[in-house]
């Protein structure tokens, strides 16, 4: 038996034979929701401090101290896998084997860490097998479901957290890097399954495209992750040539057909 009397459940997802769970401390505080700028803060001259407690606390209520959330992920499997970011892994209750999952072979192995080395993870996945439970360590950063429907799921370097062993996890490689500004190799999961990937910002900073047979073209590398039936390639701006050279900006990320695109608004610039 597992106790989670303590913790609130925050989001939920079935997948391949397996049950995502997402849980939270209560006791923590998130300060993102809030748009909170200590940068500015500082720059004002006002105690960062003070400030951080007034963000969070409701009027007339006594002071909240805000302290990032942990938040704890448990997946149930029910005779399947997962794969897992290495080093994700906190702990596992069941019959849980695990394996490398690299290919089957050296050459497989070192291929796959050769990608690894491109897009500055691990391709190389362990995958955890059987009926149990497995948690990952807990984190403060945020956390996303993206169920597939035999679809393809691309996302920016480092955000790969987990997914289901159904799904085939590999990279990416965009020849157009140099101009299109993001990373060599991209982590990539194919089929049917949930994939959990992590964020730097919150949803409410997360711009949600949905493309039905069409092109979405964004200047800069502001695309964290894209799903569905979508072709990916590199253009040159409709820009001039000469304010193009003056810009530095000659070419846009275009993504064409038939899925969903996320944005990450921090500075994002599209049309």
């Amino acid at each position: 038996m597992i106790s989670y009397d303590h913790w609130n459940l925050l989001e939920e997802q079935r997948g391949h034979g397996t049950h995502w769970r997402i849980m939270g401390y209560p006791r923590f505080i998130d300060l993102q929701p809030t748009g909170f700028d200590s940068s500015r803060i500082l720059a004002s001259g006002q105690p960062l401090k003070e400030a951080m407690v007034q963000a969070v606390t409701p009027l007339g209520f006594t002071p909240i101290h805000p302290i990032y959330p942990k938040k704890h992920v448990r997946v149930s499997l029910e005779n399947t896998s997962i794969l897992l970011e290495p080093g994700a892994l906190h702990f596992s209750k069941g019959d849980i084997q695990m394996a490398i999952d690299g290919g089957g072979s050296v050459g497989g192995f070192l291929k796959k860490a050769a990608s690894g080395l491109a897009s500055g993870e691990s391709m190389v996945k362990p995958r955890y097998t059987g009926t149990g439970d497995v948690f990952l360590e807990p984190r403060t950063d945020f956390l996303y479901f993206i169920p597939l429907n035999d679809e393809t799921l691309v996302c920016d370097r480092g955000l790969f957290v987990a997914c289901d062993g159904s799904l085939t996890v590999d990279g990416q490689v965009n020849r157009a890097a140099v101009r299109s500004g993001e990373g060599l190799v991209q982590p990539r999961m194919k089929g049917t399954g949930v994939a959990m990937i992590s964020s730097p910002v919150p949803k409410e900073k997360i711009m949600v495209i949905r493309l039905e047979n069409e092109a979405l073209k964004v200047d800069g590398s502001f695309v964290m992750a894209f799903w569905g039936n979508l072709e990916f390639s590199v253009e040159k701006s409709s820009k001039g040539m000469f304010s193009a050279a003056a810009s530095g900006e000659g070419y846009v990320n275009v993504y064409t057909g038939t899925g969903t695109v996320w944005i990450n608004l921090e500075e994002a610039q599209c049309f």
